[in-house]
């Protein structure tokens, strides 16, 4: 059914989507956290590269969604 009045905000109707997407991204951010935190179970480095890959993603995740709202061109 199509909506009849205009969206105020680019996530507006997108709640679900928006909350899946927070978690994943949460949960990884939560991930590297406990990463960095295994240091001595598993050694500086391979901890420390870890953690810094599950960093990574979590940032880079949302920014890859999300973009930069005045890179498209209007035709």
């Amino acid at each position: 059914m199509a909506r009849t009045t205009q969206r105020q905000h680019a996530g507006e109707g997108r709640l679900a989507g928006n909350l899946i997407t927070f978690a994943i991204v949460m949960a990884i951010f939560l991930a590297s956290i406990v990463a960095f935190a295994l240091e001595p179970e598993i050694g500086a480095i391979p901890a420390f590269a870890l953690g810094l890959i599950l960093f990574t993603l979590a940032f880079f995740i949302p920014k890859q969604l999300i973009g930069r709202s005045d890179s498209h061109e209007v035709k």
